[in-house]
């Protein structure tokens, strides 16, 4: 068995994480090498494997004491990925047993990595201040270029990959976000007369303030979110 770990300080608890970690249809999507979802199947791309494995695996989840098993079954190996809480941070394990163990070290490490990342990020998204969503509605304040990273991050978590957040203020200023594939692609800004569309390509997991300064978001909106049908 080959095994890598990774670790990272999360501002959440053991409850926070069950939460997250326990709708993998929503998580997995923003996982190292994923590449779909097809019915209770998963699909992994990992470009360093030199055979052909078919990418493809069953998998299901177990929670233990403060811990939560992914298990990713396949006719020539197991994917075990653990979580686990140790001293006030997330610890990732990944293990792979199987065929081709000798060059999964890199692989494994990458995902392990990831994961923890993706997690962390979405930790931190829960206490995204200022929002009240209740089913495709809701309204956010003070929302600013700080913030607005996690606000889209925790969408994500309930919405998944492709979806569209709309905003509308009082004065009538207007803003949305698209994602698709899991990638922040435009924002759309109306004030007034005016008009302007920001083309970005950058994984939710990964957004920071950037794309946000200078934008009017001071401002209390009310929302409406969309899922979209996946490309």
């Amino acid at each position: 068995m080959k095994t890598k770990s990774w670790e990272v300080e999360v501002s959440a608890d053991w409850e926070t994480l069950r939460i997250i970690l326990s709708d993998p249809k929503k998580t997995l999507p923003f996982f190292p090498y994923f590449e779909e979802l097809r019915g209770e199947g998963v699909h992994f791309k990992v470009p360093r494997f030199i055979f052909n494995f078919g990418y493809e695996f069953e998998f299901d989840v177990g929670f233990g004491e403060g811990e939560a098993i992914y298990t990713f079954r396949r006719e020539r190996g197991i994917l075990t990925v653990t979580f686990k809480m140790v001293e006030g941070k997330l610890r990732v394990t990944a293990s792979w047993a199987g065929f081709g163990e000798a060059i999964m070290g890199k692989p494994l490490e990458n995902f392990a990595r990831g994961i923890a990342t993706a997690i962390k990020e979405f930790c931190a998204s829960m206490k995204c201040p200022g929002v009240k969503i209740e089913g495709e509605s809701g309204e956010v304040e003070h929302i600013t270029p700080e913030t607005a990273p996690a606000f889209l991050k925790r969408l994500a978590v309930e919405l998944g990959t492709d979806f569209v957040v709309e905003g509308r203020a009082g004065d009538g200023t207007y803003l949305s976000a698209e994602i698709r594939g899991g990638n922040l692609r435009h924002l759309t800004v109306k004030t007034g007369i005016s008009e302007s569309v920001i083309d970005i390509n950058v994984p939710v997991v990964e957004l920071d303030s950037e794309p946000f300064e200078g934008l009017p978001l001071g401002k209390k909106f009310k929302i409406w979110t969309k899922k979209l049908q996946t490309i």
